[in-house]
């Protein structure tokens, strides 16, 4: 049992690392982050998929990438959770038909533009954070986005002990907003309402 729990433990650290070096890379690099409100729960209900679906923790990640935004004086956007990313045609707007999980590449009907089904979407989203983004990043909150190590850069450094948003495995704090649009459960609030509340 002891070995068994060893095992377990060195799975969720290697995981827990994986999802801090890809979301740093990521707010490291941009300014506007639009991920996709996925229904987690019910992508579950599949069986063959409900074990990889769980170990890539999807959920945490979304967690993470959010405050780690918030640290860097980024924007999160949510896309809406319905909204068709994969079947909408990133060239002419046409909404397709549902495409199956087997289906990697997006034809479509209107103008035959072919296309990765994920690079496909990846477009719709980022034209759709453009059109819905509420706030650009204030270059005197952290700084400048720019690949510096512990140390460099402007902004505040931690001090001896401290751990600063780099740092992997790092708890986020109780955030006051980090610019994303909506405030279900377990996210960031937005900046109007932290605006809102804060004033006198």
């Amino acid at each position: 049992m002891a070995r068994l729990g060893r095992a377990h433990a060195h799975v969720r650290h290697v995981r827990q690392q994986y999802l801090h070096q890809v979301a740093n890379t990521l707010v490291k690099t941009h300014d506007q982050l639009v991920l996709e409100d996925l229904h987690i729960r019910g992508t579950l209900r599949n069986r063959r998929l409900a074990v990889a679906i769980s170990d890539a923790a999807w959920a945490q990640f979304d967690r993470i990438v959010c405050y780690k935004q918030q640290w860097r004086g980024g924007q999160v956007e949510h896309a809406w959770r319905w909204y068709p990313s994969t079947r909408t045609c990133s060239r002419c707007a046409t909404v397709g038909p549902k495409l199956p999980l087997s289906q990697r590449m997006f034809v479509c009907d209107g103008c035959g533009y072919q296309a990765d089904r994920d690079r496909n979407a990846a477009i719709n989203l980022a034209v759709w954070g453009e059109q819905h983004h509420t706030q650009t990043r204030d270059p005197e909150e952290r700084g400048p986005v720019i690949n510096a190590s512990r140390g460099a850069g402007s902004g505040p450094h931690p001090g001896a002990g401290e751990t600063d948003p780099n740092d992997g495995g790092t708890p986020p704090p109780h955030p006051r907003g980090c610019g994303v649009r909506d405030a279900r459960e377990g996210r960031c609030q937005t900046s109007q309402q932290t605006r809102l509340r804060d004033r006198p």
